[in-house]
């Protein structure tokens, strides 16, 4: 779990340095972005946060709770928690992401690699380039 202060910013700041963060983050490129995100996070916060659209991408898919458990060793109220705020359409513009023809397994690799090059060699390389572009990778 991350840790953050239990004293309240002024709504005021919390909105400016929230601006600020994602301006810094997605002004440029994509690779930029990316670079930024990996300076910026530890390994557990892109884990975290992996696991979090894991598990919208799964119950967007009408997956069970104990399956989307087991499968991310996360808790039930974690699971609830986002499931309620998917109901409520809070994650509306991420869900339109996942439309695309591309199955949990191909969206969890992408997350889980996090924009790092990949360990596998050259051929696993391209496979992760053609997910990230939206498109199915040749076997």
């Amino acid at each position: 779990m991350t840790h953050v202060s239990k004293i309240k910013l002024a709504s005021g700041t919390e909105k400016q340095i929230t601006k600020a963060f994602m301006d810094a983050l997605f002004s440029t490129s994509l690779q930029r972005g990316k670079a930024r995100v990996h300076s910026i996070l530890t390994r557990t916060e892109k884990l975290m946060l992996a696991k979090r659209l894991a598990i919208i991408v799964m119950l967007s898919r009408d997956e069970s709770y104990y399956q989307i458990e087991k499968t991310l060793n996360v808790s039930g109220s974690t699971v609830h928690r986002l499931h309620k705020r998917l109901l409520s359409g809070d994650f509306d513009p991420l869900c339109r992401v996942f439309n695309r023809n591309l199955s949990f397994l191909d969206y969890l690799e992408i997350f889980l690699s996090a924009g790092m090059p990949s360990i596998g060699g050259a051929h696993h390389q391209k496979r992760l380039d053609a997910l990230r572009s939206g498109r199915r990778p040749r076997k």
